[in-house]
């Protein structure tokens, strides 16, 4: 007995030492991951994300190290002690002064609920840049040529690290003995009146005793013919520290630096790039190359020099990010070949060629195919073409035009010696490095390819700024930014980015003059107009406002305050007298189909800038009042309410509830302001809905801005099944139809066809609408008034969808507080998935048993409920009928997932059993959720409108007879029911629920005729819980007026008066008879 004690002992102490808080991970410094070079601020703040093996869990404290010292064992720079907070991102520096060039190390660990404390996190790593502007006194700026290049000697011994800070403009590339510097590719694009950006390389590994550095430099945006801030120039200087303490700088002021033009003969951001290989200077970055024909640099003058200041680049670089090979190739017409990437991307062709000197190979790129089978390059001003003129020194020659990009599907080459093949033809997808956070994945192709759509687009659109296409205008509108912004929050960690985007715009608009105008691009460089449009112009106060909401940052609130404040001062400026709202437009509704079907884009509207200019008094008081600044808040809130009351009264029309025109754009705006009445709410969404379904045919006609809101204020007003409809409609105009006719990317406008294009064929300007994924459909977002996803809800709102159509959705969000994720099924049958050494439970409610068996395999199924699928390397032969023999004409059953019952098919592997049954009459959904440490959250599980419900946790029942079991599982703290869910409050942890439960009784009364009344009374006991379905003619707001009279009420009177069905039904109801017609169901 003694022995088993002892034995039972040392398990538990294991257990304990695996269990408890893990060591943080995803340390970020400035929003950027380990290593960070060049950190310019004094004040850096740092995130970490947080996991534990049990649930409930939040941070109680936390304690940071910096340190000097590789190892970080102690914080001589910065040591917090054990912090008494739940704080885990914006933790400010608080230690002593960071110094210029150095390198700090800094760790963390946490204490959890449960009082236990974690392992330290592992070190993670950031070197400062240049603080100061004497930091830069040993180098110059220099010029005159495409390639410039220095030797120098060092000391080797004892070295610390090296760095190398650069500055290359428009383009450049360094090179240190023969090795390229980092792998970052073409450049920046700023205001570079105002600001400069600079790079900062480690280089201690690319050290020797004698050195060649060789700096190529492009024209990139500095230099563009567009734009001509300045002529090609560079600032760079390497500084070394040794062991010791003492510094060497080896800078560009000391006269030896020599350039000459080299084998880049031209490049533009827009035409291409041409490379004669004939002038190439092989070995020019090693040490002892002969450049004694080169010339001497030129010094820049004050005049000449670029004048912005110095700083650091604190935004992810541009890189090349995935690699393409071509997935079809033909010969257009004699040596002129066609080459199919089968992606639209924004990049560049590689190529890899034999040939004799001075054959010319010219590499055409475009987004479309004519009917003939040869490009169709619709840009004049951008003819995306480069070339290639080979030295005839080496077999292969390689070659890819660093200086430009292009936004391409296909390749067009003319001159290429020999066949293209996957071999010497590829692509590279170039964009700014953003972090992929996010996903989603459905039982529905059609969303499926669009997140893809989207995904693409917004990455193609990324070049140090978000650009609006990346082929005819690639410039920083305003409007496009805005719009997208929020669909790039949930895909991508867009922290550092927009940190750095908003830098520009407040840049822009210092250089722009004392009124505190925005122009419509950023950088402006007389590309769109001034003042910008207010819908495009609002990116400044939203952008600003978004980076507190979904990254918890007060600095950039309190940083561009005041540039915020002069902005929305010169738009109450610009207000209607009569009005007071802002009324000009120039843009308005972008792209819409609501008034026209050709290619006429703008759509001045006056209701889409008052809406904006509504919604940003709000946001901007709401901002003043959180950094109490109480005066500006009442003042900005008092214009505010003004500004919505005066919404009103401008754009509504009693008579037929509608706003504006009546089109679907000025509906939703309505809607999504919060200002529509609630005696006039279901007329106004019958308006809407009527527009789609009648007017429409089912589609949406809305412009860019409408699109944004149109998918979630149809799921928030409940009708996410026309919602879906519309977000897989694949007739025009849709998302769905450019997919038929070949679309890799989201489209400029919606009239475009595989062999027709109205504009650009990359654009992310129509992808607004995408967060609707995660939060409608897979129910997955931050809830309300949530900072920095601190609090996050679970709702997928899927009550009203023929769920059958989706079969599941899934969604994951990895934040800076950790992975947060969501997946649902709903199902009929009766499933079980458990993994080896499980129990698999299956259990029929009242009134039935299990009568077959669909699918069983004990081995490595994949797939979910309703969809799984056998592998057959890994499956248990008799599976069916043993699952048979302990479940049939049961209605419950348990069974094993163990090998001693089923037979070991695939030993030493791990092993699961999933189950689908039928035969007992039930509607079932498992939803599992994720939830960090030190994040609480709301589940909401929909009932869909059943009766007796059971809510199990796993295998722990949660929910039952109405009320939460208190304590049965860690994590829940309780649980309530509203008419459409049951809704739990949980902290931290893996939650896997399954919701079961019966059909209650259906009421399907006589169809009552215009002018009638419907009248009709679930059982005693029993309340009305869902509306199967409601028609009044062919009025599409059927459904939503009776749900809204009668869900969670045990008895439903609705009036069948045509004008609350909305203007639609009053028309049609004047020439023919119109009755309301309801299936209700209802439920205990």
């Amino acid at each position: 007995a003694v022995r088993w004690v002892l034995v039972c002992a040392a398990l538990l102490a294991v257990v304990a030492e695996c269990g408890g808080p893990d060591p943080p991970t995803q340390l970020l410094a400035e929003y950027l991951s380990s290593p960070v070079m060049g950190l310019d601020v004094q004040q850096p703040r740092f995130s970490w994300a947080l996991s534990h093996t049990s649930r409930g869990q939040m941070q109680t404290a936390y304690e940071v190290v910096v340190s000097t010292d590789l190892a970080c064992a102690q914080g001589d720079v910065w040591g917090t002690g054990k912090v008494a907070t739940g704080q885990q991102n914006q933790v400010v520096f608080a230690g002593k002064s960071l110094q210029s060039d150095t390198s700090y190390y800094w760790k963390v660990r946490w204490w959890a609920t449960d009082g236990t404390v974690s392992d330290w996190s592992d070190v993670a790593h950031f070197h400062m840049g240049l603080l100061n502007s004497s930091d830069w006194s040993s180098a110059q700026w220099i010029g005159g040529g495409h390639q410039l290049r220095v030797e120098f000697t060092l000391p080797m011994s004892d070295i610390k690290y090296a760095h190398l800070f650069i500055c290359g403009l428009g383009y450049y590339t360094a090179r240190l003995n023969g090795q390229r510097v980092g792998d970052a590719v073409l450049g920046t694009f700023t205001t570079f009146s105002r600001t400069l950006l600079y790079d900062t390389y480690d280089v201690s590994h690319l050290l020797a005793g004698e050195n060649a550095l060789a700096v190529s430099l492009g024209k990139g945006w500095y230099a563009q013919s567009s734009i001509k801030a300045g002529d090609m120039s560079l600032a760079c200087l390497i500084s070394v520290v040794y062991n010791d303490g003492t510094r060497k700088i080896v800078g560009n002021t000391n006269g030896f630096w020599r350039v000459t033009d080299g084998p880049v003969v031209f490049d533009d951001i827009y035409d291409g790039m041409t490379y004669d290989a004939r002038l190439a200077t092989p070995g020019w970055d090693l040490y002892n190359y002969d450049d004694t024909n080169w010339g001497w640099v030129k010094i820049m003058t004050d005049k000449d020099k670029p004048q912005g200041v110095l700083k650091s680049q604190l935004i992810q670089p541009i890189r090349k990010m995935e690699e393409y090979r071509p997935v079809k190739i033909w010969e257009a017409s004699p040596n002129v070949w066609v080459l199919d990437f089968g992606q639209n991307i924004a990049g560049w062709t590689h190529l890899k060629v034999c040939g004799p000197k001075g054959k010319v190979i010219t590499v055409e790129h475009s987004e479309m195919l004519g009917e003939d089978g040869t490009i169709v390059n619709m840009y004049d001003d951008s003819p995306m073409t480069d070339t290639y003129i080979l030295g005839g020194t080496a077999c292969p020659e390689e070659f890819e035009p660093f200086f430009t990009y292009h936004a391409f599907q296909y390749v067009q080459i003319d001159g290429f010696p020999g066949v293209p093949s996957a071999d010497n033809v590829w692509a590279y997808f170039i964009h700014t490095a953003l972090p992929q956070v996010g996903s989603v994945n459905t039982g529905n192709e059609v969303i499926n390819q669009l997140q893809h759509l989207t995904v693409y687009a917004a990455l193609s659109n990324w070049m140090n700024i978000p650009t609006d296409c990346p082929q005819r205008e690639r410039r920083g509108w305003l409007g496009d930014a805005q719009l997208a912004a929020e669909t790039e929050m949930f895909n991508f960690d867009m922290s550092a980015a927009f940190t750095k985007f908003l830098a520009d715009i407040a840049d822009q608009q210092l250089d722009c003059g004392a009124a505190g105008e925005v122009p419509d691009c950023v950088p402006f460089y007389d590309h769109g107009e001034l003042p910008a449009d207010p819908a495009w112009g609002t990116g400044f106060t939203l952008l600003w406002y978004w980076m507190y909401q979904y990254y918890g940052d007060t600095r950039v609130l309190n940083q561009y305050y005041d540039n915020v404040k002069m902005y929305m001062d010169s738009l109450i400026d610009e207000t209607n007298t009569t009005t007071g709202l802002l009324m000009w437009s120039r843009y308005g509704d972008w792209c819409s189909v609501a008034r026209t079907s050709d290619n006429e884009c703008e759509y001045p509207q006056a209701s889409v800038s008052a809406f904006y200019y509504v919604l940003q008094l709000q946001t901007f008081a709401s901002v003043a009042q959180l950094l109490n600044r109480s005066d500006d808040a009442a003042q900005y809130g008092t214009l505010a309410e003004n500004a919505a009351i005066a919404y009103q009264a401008a754009f509504y029309h009693a008579d037929s509830h509608t706003y504006d025109v009546g089109y679907q754009t000025q509906q939703v705006l309505a809607l999504q302001l919060g200002i529509v009445p609630n005696d006039q709410h279901d007329a106004v969404v019958a308006e809407l809905v009527d527009d789609i379904v009648n007017a429409n045919g089912g589609h949406l006609n809305t412009g860019i801005v409408g699109t944004k809101y149109l998918l979630q204020v149809l799921s928030a007003v409940g009708r996410t099944d026309l919602a879906y409809k519309l977000a897989t409609e694949t007739t025009y105009p849709s998302w769905g139809y450019w997919i038929t006719q070949g679309a890799t990317t989201l489209w400029e406008n919606w009239q475009s066809s595989r062999y027709k294009a109205y504009g650009s064929r990359n654009h992310i300007m129509f992808g607004g609408h995408a967060p609707w994924y995660y939060t409608a459909l897979a129910g997955v977002e931050m809830a309300p008034g949530a900072v920095a996803w601190d609090t996050v809800k679970f709702a997928p709102l899927i009550e009203s969808l023929d769920t059958s159509s989706v079969g599941h959705a899934a969604a994951s969000i990895t934040t800076q507080r950790g992975l947060i994720e969501a997946e649902w099924w709903v199902f009929n049958p009766l499933c079980a998935m458990v993994e080896q050494y499980d129990l698999a439970l299956l259990e029929c409610k009242e009134g039935g048993v299990i009568t077959h068996i669909d699918f069983a395999s004990y081995g490595q199924p994949t797939g979910y409920c309703g969809n799984f699928a056998i592998n057959t390397g890994c499956h248990a032969t008799k599976s069916v009928e043993v699952v048979s023999s302990h479940c049939m004409n049961s209605s419950i059953c348990t069974v094993p997932a163990d090998s001693t019952l089923f037979g070991d098919t695939c030993i030493n592997q791990a092993k699961r059993l999933y189950i689908q049954a039928g035969g007992c009459p039930y509607k079932a959904l498992q939803l599992t959720v994720q939830v960090p440490a030190n994040v609480r959250a709301t589940i909401e599980v929909p009932t869909f409108g059943l009766s007796e419900i059971t809510v199990r946790e796993g295998t722990t029942t949660v929910w039952q007879k109405g009320a939460f079991v208190p304590n049965s599982v860690d994590g829940l703290t309780g649980a309530t029911q509203t008419t459409r869910a049951i809704v739990f409050d949980a902290v931290s942890g893996r939650f896997d629920f399954h919701l079961y439960g019966t059909t209650g009784p259906v009421l399907q009364p006589v169809p009552v005729p215009a002018g009638g009344t419907l009248r009709e009374a679930c059982p005693a006991g029993f309340h009305i819980s869902a509306v199967r379905s409601a028609s009044f003619g062919t009025a599409g707001s059927a459904k939503h007026v009776v749900e809204r009279a009668c869900l969670g009420s045990h008895e439903c009177h609705v009036a069948a008066t045509p004008k609350l069905f909305g203007a639609h039904a009053e028309r049609e109801c004047r020439n023919s008879v119109c009755e309301l017609s309801v299936v209700l169901l209802c439920a205990q």
